[in-house]
């Protein structure tokens, strides 16, 4: 009976791995499928134009100032959200009592639990009107959409750090102290041990950034524009997805176009992952020769 029991839970984990795989080919090659039209029609031209009017007679469908935008809005996001998460869980993970450490997870929680519609509400109702006591032409913008980002994807930052920070052996920082070295500096050695998860984290983090949809759409101000500034708008590839796939003609060429944004980010994804990969499988033989 305990063998039958682990065959068929051994059936239905293979079972379910195939099925998502398949599921993810399925995506991709739907991706790709409906992204051919529009690339056989435009050519790689989409990549060096900024100029989008895919309802004007004479359509057009550069894609340059989308991506630029959606590549500027994950730096700066990231730039702000990973120092403030390794900040956060190196405290929780190295200073913090168990007191502090359990208000810090619960709050953690509570703000990952928050739907991105409701800090998209957040970002206009409360952060768009500050934007225009702060000097901004418009409410809607750059950084309305570099601090909602943060807002939302800060708690989960701080998850995959503090367990990029555990994965490190307490022998080390126990032994870094007992070598006189400050806290400090031991917190600074559980960090360089933990570089090869973070660099994961990151990478984690940047993916996430790149696919959110629906903050941006409500507070990033929907202008295709290269921003030359913290206060003008923005339109990512995920917000120009979201906002014109419902009202599109099926099979039209705007249509394959909006597929074909689609394909650019997760070609995007999967440069800036292998990317990352790669620095990390390399790294880790050059450490161990």
């Amino acid at each position: 009976m305990k063998r039958f029991l682990n065959f068929l839970f051994s059936s239905v984990v293979v079972l379910v791995s195939i099925c998502v795989i398949a599921a993810l080919i399925g995506i991709f090659a739907m991706l790709i499928h409906e992204s051919l039209p529009a690339l056989k029609k435009i050519g790689w031209e989409f990549i060096a134009s900024g100029a989008w009017y895919p309802t004007y007679e004479d359509a057009e469908f550069g894609m340059l100032y989308m991506i630029l935008d959606s590549l500027i809005l994950v730096g700066l996001t990231s730039v702000v959200v990973f120092p403030m998460g390794l900040g956060i869980a190196l405290y929780t993970t190295e200073y913090a009592n168990r007191r502090e450490r359990e208000i810090v997870r619960s709050v953690t929680e509570l703000i990952s639990g928050i739907p991105s519609v409701v800090v998209g509400l957040i970002g206009v109702l409360l952060i768009g009107p500050l934007m225009l006591k702060i000097g901004a032409w418009t409410p809607f913008n750059l950084l309305n959409a570099v601090v909602s980002l943060t807002v939302l994807t800060l708690p989960y930052a701080i998850s995959l750090i503090i367990e990029s920070l555990q994965s490190v052996s307490r022998d080390l920082r126990e032994a870094a102290l007992a070598l006189g070295s400050s806290k400090i500096r031991a917190s600074a050695m559980a960090i360089r041990g933990a570089k090869h998860e973070m660099l994961y984290a990151l990478v984690l983090i940047v993916n996430r950034v790149l696919g959110e949809t629906m903050v941006v759409l409500m507070v990033a101000g929907g202008a295709v524009m290269l921003p030359r500034s913290l206060f003008d708008p923005i339109r990512p590839l995920t917000a120009a997805i979201a906002s014109e796939v419902g009202e599109v003609e099926l099979g039209s060429l705007h249509y394959s176009a909006l597929f074909l944004a689609g394909a650019v980010l997760l070609v995007i994804s999967a440069v800036i992952t292998v990317t990352a990969e790669t620095f990390i499988r390399r790294g880790k033989r050059w450490l161990t020769g």
